[in-house]
């Protein structure tokens, strides 16, 4: 089905690109990612136009990236500035794609699409990853698998009763109530689970591991990949207590086949307690490289190269609504583009009639 590609897409957290040249594929295409002298990160193709050379292979010298090849230099927007051989002329071609790239809330966010349309305002609003009331375990791996089935996963709470039984499975989930709500192009997956013992992932969290609570888990979708799920456990004996966490998850497809998953979780509760942080960080790695990667890669593998689950007619259940609801937007968000982008490049002579194919 392709990519959104008018969207902000994370290309690193911010931790990962320090005042070492960072190499990225993102949406197919090799990305360079470096800092100038003051901080601020660019991001550019990562092909010299003279004999095309990987850029990473060269170094950073100032504000500028030197050519590992024959020298020539290149600044954030892409323009050759130095040629150090012959008359030092620069031709026309001495130049590469440059992307807007906003640093914001410990996150870089890349524009792979069309640069005029590159809004920062519309950047989604992840700043309690900064907040100081807030304590935030970072995370992140590269998947064998496209990005919309880690969507799926994402949104079908169903399979942590089985995937991470041991982690997240609670015996209170057959009394589960779930709902889904589209507003706009966000699609929520609600779950409910009443009355039941706290799962062992969250055992740490309580003073008593052993009393009952009643668990929610609330994960909301925007485009193209982005999830963030609100996590809740009450007690029965004393509602005023309890704890409430967010995880936040955010797929850039680095391949149609391969992704690139940054996680974190968000608490505001025992900010200080380095134990709770090992032990979320040791249950992220657990739950994603043990179970849920996985699975999913899995999966991945027997579709073969088919990145549409829906093509290959998959017999679909109630729990899978929401996975259906956001495949829809999604399609739908991605033939608009791609329709107004042909509009675009449509011959304009008087007499012309564009027809633009059903998809």
């Amino acid at each position: 089905m392709g990519f959104l590609k008018n969207s902000w897409y994370v290309a690193a957290w911010s931790h990962e690109v320090t005042d070492q040249l960072f190499r990225r594929k993102i949406l197919n295409s090799e990305i360079l990612i470096y800092r100038r002298e003051n901080g601020t990160p660019a991001a550019v193709a990562n092909l010299c136009p003279h004999r095309f050379a990987p850029l990473h292979l060269g170094r950073i010298k100032g504000d500028f990236v030197e050519c590992g090849y024959h020298g020539l230099q290149f600044d954030g927007a892409g323009n050759c500035v130095h040629n150090p051989h012959g008359d030092h002329s620069i031709p026309k071609a001495a130049k590469v794609r440059s992307y807007p790239l906003v640093e914001r809330h410990n996150i870089l966010w890349i524009w792979p699409g069309d640069p005029a349309l590159a809004d920062p305002e519309a950047i989604p609003d992840y700043s309690y990853l900064v907040d100081k009331k807030h304590k935030t375990i970072y995370g992140g791996k590269t998947l064998m698998a496209n990005y919309e089935l880690i969507v799926d996963n994402l949104m079908d709470a169903s399979h942590t009763q089985y995937v991470h039984m041991d982690l997240l499975g609670t015996d209170a989930f057959t009394r589960s109530k779930h709902e889904v709500i589209q507003e706009g192009t966000t699609v929520h997956s609600n779950y409910l689970i009443p009355g039941g013992e706290v799962p062992l992932a969250y055992k740490p969290y309580f003073d008593d591991p052993n009393e009952l609570v009643d668990y929610s888990v609330n994960f909301r979708w925007q485009a193209p990949a982005r999830v963030r799920n609100s996590v809740s456990l009450i007690p029965i004996a004393d509602p005023n207590r309890g704890i409430r966490r967010t995880g936040t998850h955010v797929m850039t497809p680095e391949t149609d086949l391969t992704t690139h998953y940054f996680f974190c979780h968000t608490r505001d509760f025992k900010l200080d307690d380095v134990l709770l942080d090992e032990r979320t960080r040791m249950w992220q790695q657990s739950g994603l490289s043990e179970q849920d990667g996985p699975m999913v890669e899995a999966v991945q593998k027997a579709m073969g190269t088919v990145t549409d689950i829906n093509s290959l007619k998959p017999a679909l259940f109630s729990i899978d609504t929401a996975a259906v609801r956001v495949r829809r937007v999604l399609a739908k968000l991605i033939k608009d583009e791609s329709e107004s982008q042909l509009a675009k490049e449509a011959p304009r002579d008087s007499g012309a009639t564009v027809l633009v194919a059903e998809q």
